[in-house]
Formats: C-alpha cells, structure tokens, sequence
C-alpha cells in the first residue's frame, strides 16, 4: 500500500472514530444552531474547485481553524471561571452552537479529501498534489487538535446533578436555633465571586442548600429559611427570611464525595452565621445560586 492510500485511509479511520465519539453532540448541536443564529451552520461543500483554488482553500481553511482554536480555548466551554456566569440553559446552547460549527468544518474537510483524492489520481508525483497533501495534512491537524479542544470541554448533561427534596424539620430547626443566637454579619465564610465550584445540593424544608468550594476550603451557603410568626390579628403565618446563611469553613475534600443526605447530616454539625449584605452583594449571591441550581436535575 502506498503512502497516500495510507494518508486517504487514516482519514477515513478518524473521521469514523470522530462521528462515533462526538456524533449525538454534533448533531443536536447544528439543530439547537438553527435557532441561535440568523445564519444555519448547516454544512456546506466549498464545491469543486480548481487545482490552483484547491491550494489556497485549504491554507484558508486551516487559518480559520486556529483562529476557531483560539475563540474555543478562552471561551467558557474552556474556561471554568467564566463558565460560573452562565446558566445551565446558556451553557448547554453555547456547546450546541460549537458542536455545529465544527461539524461544518469537519464536512468541509472531507470535500477538501476527495479533491485532493481526486488530484492524487490524475497524477500522484505532481507537485501541485504534493503541495495539495502537505496543505491537507496539515489542515487536519489543525481540525484534529480543534476537535479535541471541543472533546475536553464539560459536555452540558455531564454537569447536571441529581438532587433530594427532604421536610423532616430539622434544617430549618437548625437553621432558626443558630440564627437567633449569633450576631449577624457581612462577610461570608469563603468569598462566593472566588468560587471553584458553587453546586446546588437540595431543598431541605424549604431551604435550599449549595457547596461552594474555593481552593482546599469549603461551605454550605443556604437561602430561604422560614420563620414562623404570629400577625397583629393573631394568624400564623411563615416568613421567609431575607438573608443567606453562611456555614464555618472546613476542608473541601471530605465532602466531596457525600450524597445530599451526607450534606445534610453535616451541616447539622456546623455553625452557621447569616449574612446581612449591601444590596449590590446579596444580589450578586443570589444570583450566583440561581445559576448554580440551574444545573441541578431532579431524578
């Protein structure tokens, strides 16, 4: 077997390994793209061209691939800090449209191999198809590592987590037992615009709880405590308290592989302070939990 029946059939052998691995992503990606863009990324052949066009479209080809590279590697498919300012929604469309972008691009690479094919068969020691090979193979690299990139980055249902509703009371006991004892103050255990990781664990009577994590240290951040309380005429009602409540710090890696019920069963152990913030801060919070218990599925 020749060397470039070898290059044809190595890139058939990737091209089945890439559908196979990514393909479900790819193809809810360029549905999912419709919508998002005025402009589909529906695949489009770059069509027959000449010999001397076929040269310069594949140096093109691979200069849009870099720059595709570069957008991808600091975009927050890539980058976990920015990705913490998207919903789950946001995240999950980002990664469609991505996914359809690169399966544009993949199906262009394969017009761009028949037509080399097409050159190699006309005359396979021309230099023109010698130039043809080397602009291909190295367009495939470029698409190869920018595939890889995409493969790397968190797929959207991967980073959804199951979660528990649990009314047993003793959560909000705790909860209400703490908050009337300490004095309240305004800066937080760990620092919630540093986090690593803010996760969305469960509502336990009506509070809902989240790990933040920053570095080797961590906290239970819980938000919607209710209070009960008699009215001027005498009815109970229940209040929901305005404030976030704040765990003490401990060490992040013994928790991170508890279940909801774990969490739970700890943060009964813990004490708790709540934060009574500037209106700037607490909003920022919580919306730093709306977005956390977006990726929270219920099972």
């Amino acid at each position: 077997m020749t060397r470039d029946v070898k290059l044809c059939d190595a890139h058939l052998r990737t091209s089945v390994l890439l559908l196979g691995r990514s393909g479900l992503w790819l193809l809810r990606g360029m549905a999912l793209a419709l919508l998002l863009f005025s402009q589909p990324f529906l695949a489009q052949s770059p069509g027959a061209l000449s010999e001397a066009e076929l040269l310069s479209a594949l140096r093109s080809f691979k200069s849009e691939i870099d720059e595709m590279q570069k957008q991808l590697s600091t975009s927050p498919l890539s980058q976990q800090t920015t990705r913490r300012a998207l919903r789950y929604e946001d995240y999950s469309a980002l990664y469609a449209s991505w996914s359809g972008r690169i399966q544009e691009r993949y199906v262009a690479l394969n017009s761009y191999y028949e037509q080399v094919n097409r050159v190699y068969r006309a005359n396979a020691h021309s230099k023109l198809y010698l130039d043809a090979r080397r602009a291909y193979v190295d367009a495939k690299a470029s698409f190869d590592a920018l595939s890889a990139t995409l493969d790397q980055c968190a797929k959207p249902e991967d980073l959804r987590a199951p979660t528990i509703v649990v009314t047993d009371g003793r959560l909000n006991t705790h909860l209400t037992k703490m908050v009337s004892t300490v004095n309240t103050e305004t800066k937080p255990a760990v620092d919630i615009s540093q986090a690593d990781e803010l996760r969305y664990i469960g509502k336990f009577d009506a509070v809902e709880l989240y790990l933040l994590v920053h570095g080797a240290t961590a906290c239970y951040v819980m938000y919607g405590l209710h209070e009960r309380k008699v009215d001027a005429d005498g009815q109970v009602i229940d209040e929901v308290d305005s404030r976030v409540v704040f765990s003490r710090a401990f060490i992040a890696n013994t928790v991170q592989s508890f279940t909801p019920q774990d969490h739970l069963d700890h943060v009964l152990k813990l004490d708790l302070t709540p934060v009574q913030a500037q209106i700037e801060t607490w909003r920022f919070i919580t919306e730093s939990l709306a977005r956390a218990k977006s990726y929270a599925r219920g099972d």
